[in-house]
């Protein structure tokens, strides 16, 4: 059975509906809204993927609305929001249908709205809607339909995308499409008011073999204390990344802790990583350097931290946890 565990993206979005954070008072938080329809639309804030439909665009929806917590990513200053559009039709095993060509009525709406004091404003936008040449094209900047917009438009590769290096048991090629484009919306907003967060004056990631080997280091670091059961070593090693969620979600660092369920997961006996093999997984860099992280090559969202447990009918799943890096202080920590 495939039950991979939420991001933190996934889990703050959920929380959003159910603690009512944005009523908090006299509290900056920054949240990135969006509204899709009859596409895949994925959120970025300064490269980092915020969350996405891919599921619904798997069941050959298309649909979504939602936000995430954007205020971790932000720094004060110039900064930048990515919407990435796709169509529906990738994800669906169709031969009859071109991949690239969308329906005439999606969109995907995307707002970084700033809530204070009981305020909300609206940073900065981006609407994409579908033209009469069915291309994506941006409302906000258009005139009667011709492209006049002030964000960077890109057509690019959604993902690289190898298959072979995911368990068969647990994979779906459609999850994934290969070779998959998107087009991708970006434009710049101006941040005040935000915490510095560690990444902000991280040494930028080059590539090097020195850096890759200690990257490597610090996911066999956390992999070890995972296989441990460890949950305060754990923690330990988490520690910037849950101050940070903590801070920007007003919330402590062990409820943070709590929602990713390890503790829970640690008291199974059928708890096991799987090891890592890192010919199965890429480097992606984001934040100008600033972040780094391994994803799986065949299934992105997984990262080299992942492991199976048997549920109450005795049903193997499969859940990972996916951190981002930064070098900070001369280390890799996970700071998201």
């Amino acid at each position: 059975m495939f039950n991979a565990s939420l991001t933190r993206a996934w889990l703050l979005t959920l929380l959003a509906f159910t603690s009512d954070i944005w009523a908090v008072q006299n509290k900056l938080s920054i949240r990135s809204v969006f509204d899709i329809k009859s596409a895949f639309c994925a959120i970025k804030t300064n490269d980092v993927l915020g969350l996405d439909n891919r599921n619904s665009a798997l069941a050959g929806r298309g649909f979504g609305t939602a936000s995430t917590n954007s205020m971790l990513l932000l720094e004060n200053g110039i900064n930048d929001i990515s919407l990435e559009l796709g169509s529906v039709n990738w994800f669906v095993n169709d031969n009859r249908q071109k991949k690239e060509d969308f329906n005439p009525q999606a969109y995907c709406h995307l707002s970084l709205i700033a809530y204070e004091n009981g305020k909300s404003t609206t940073l900065q936008s981006l609407d994409v809607a579908i033209n009469s040449d069915g291309e994506p094209y941006d409302k906000n900047g258009s005139v009667k339909g011709h492209q006049q917009s002030t964000a960077k438009i890109e057509k690019v590769l959604a993902n690289d995308i190898e298959k072979g290096h995911f368990p068969d048991d647990y994979y779906n090629e459609h999850e994934y499409p290969k070779d998959m484009y998107v087009y991708r919306f970006t434009k710049a907003v101006k941040i005040s008011g935000v915490p510095e967060w560690k990444w902000t004056k991280a040494t930028p990631f080059t590539g090097s073999q020195e850096q890759i080997e200690a990257l490597k280091e610090a996911y066999l670091k956390l992999w070890k204390a995972f296989a441990s059961k460890d949950d305060n070593t754990v923690k330990a090693q988490l520690h910037e990344s849950l101050s940070a969620w903590g801070l920007s979600t007003d919330t402590s660092p062990q409820e943070i802790y709590n929602e990713y369920d390890f503790t829970i997961h640690f008291k199974k006996d059928s708890f096991k990583m799987i090891p890592i093999n890192w010919m199965d997984y890429r480097i992606e860099v984001m934040n100008k350097g600033r972040m780094v992280r391994f994803v799986n090559k065949s299934i992105p969202a997984f990262s080299p931290l992942t492991y199976l447990i048997k549920d109450d009918q005795n049903e193997e799943e499969i859940y990972y946890y996916a951190p981002i890096f930064s070098i900070v202080d001369g280390k890799f920590i996970p700071v998201i």
